[in-house]
């Protein structure tokens, strides 16, 4: 009589050792544009004043976040001690860092958001939705760079993959310039109705134009650690 052999699973730790550091940077990137996509959406409604479904927005948020951060944890965990890449490793992870702070703040804005809804004025309504969708556009801009580099890893750095590229950066500098300016006119807008307003209302609509903006920031540092790749 045959013995019947069992069936070989690997533990999942196996299934992401055997990823690649790009593979696994490109899978967190995935989560961060789901996030991005849903608060986008979320931010727009609730500038608006409508707060319905904004609380389960907040969950679903934190737990793409948490998903991320599983994602990052395994592949800091079992990052090989030596491995040929483009840049360092400490440079590697710093990147993936600062993908991972864009969902951090995400996380923290829809919170607070949550606790308290602060009515945005009607004055307001249109600059802070057109915010929101500039800071979007740099994160999905910072997505499609990032999701370059295997092309740019396997073509051992062609010139026609390092100006696709280059173009790519250039676009989510451009449009993080286009997201400070648009800040800038945000908080014009509320100083100018500071003496209508509520004082804490005022603070909230601040904190809400900074942390949004942040997001973009930290967009503009993962296409900076991209532009040096390609410099090296």
């Amino acid at each position: 009589m045959k013995e019947k052999k069992d069936h070989f699973r690997a533990p999942v730790s196996d299934t992401y050792r055997r990823k690649t550091p790009f593979s696994q940077l490109l899978e967190h990137m995935g989560k961060v544009r789901e996030c991005i996509d849903i608060l986008g959406d979320g931010l727009t409604q609730y500038y608006k004043g409508d707060y319905k479904g904004f609380s389960d927005l907040a969950k679903k948020v934190s737990e793409i976040e948490h998903e991320a951060d599983i994602i990052k944890g395994n592949l800091r965990n079992h990052l090989p001690s030596s491995l040929f890449m483009p840049v360092d490793k400490g440079k590697f992870m710093w990147a993936l860092r600062e993908q991972d702070k864009i969902l951090d703040h995400a996380e923290n804005l829809v919170n607070m958001l949550d606790m308290r809804h602060t009515p945005v004025p009607k004055e307001l309504q249109s600059v802070f939705i057109e915010h929101t969708k500039l800071v979007m556009k740099t994160v999905r801009a910072m997505e499609d760079a990032v999701g370059n580099i295997r092309d740019l890893v396997q073509t051992s750095f062609v010139k026609r993959e390092r100006e696709q590229t280059k173009e790519l950066v250039r676009k989510v500098h451009r449009y993080e310039w286009e997201s400070d300016q648009k800040k800038y006119e945000m908080t014009k807008g509320i100083y100018k109705l500071e003496k209508k307003l509520d004082s804490m209302d005022v603070y909230h609509l601040l904190k809400i134009a900074d942390w949004v903006d942040d997001i973009a920031d930290h967009a503009e540092n993962v296409a900076d650690w991209l532009r040096a790749m390609i410099a090296r």
